[in-house]
């Protein structure tokens, strides 16, 4: 599975995923995440989703991700789940 596939299940099952990325200093961080939508800036896509750990939305360049895993752990989305 995709990705992206793995997104879109995770979204569809209003289920967390354990995303693996690497960051803008290089980094590579896993953050247990809520999947919300992609948008297209400047050309470039994004991911955007709610970082359960930060308490915040998080914004990740697709080509950035890594991993994704689909976790068991349910969520009430905060916005309308668009992946």
């Amino acid at each position: 599975m995709s990705i992206k596939d793995t997104i879109h299940s995770a979204g569809k099952n209003l289920h967390t995923i354990m995303i693996t990325a690497r960051e803008k200093d290089g980094s590579v961080e896993t953050r247990e995440a809520e999947p919300y939508s992609y948008r297209m800036t400047a050309g470039t896509e994004k991911f955007f989703c709610y970082d359960i750990q930060k308490d915040g939305i998080r914004n990740l360049l697709v080509s950035n991700i890594l991993s994704v895993e689909e976790t068991n752990s349910s969520f009430e989305p905060r916005w309308p789940v668009e992946v």
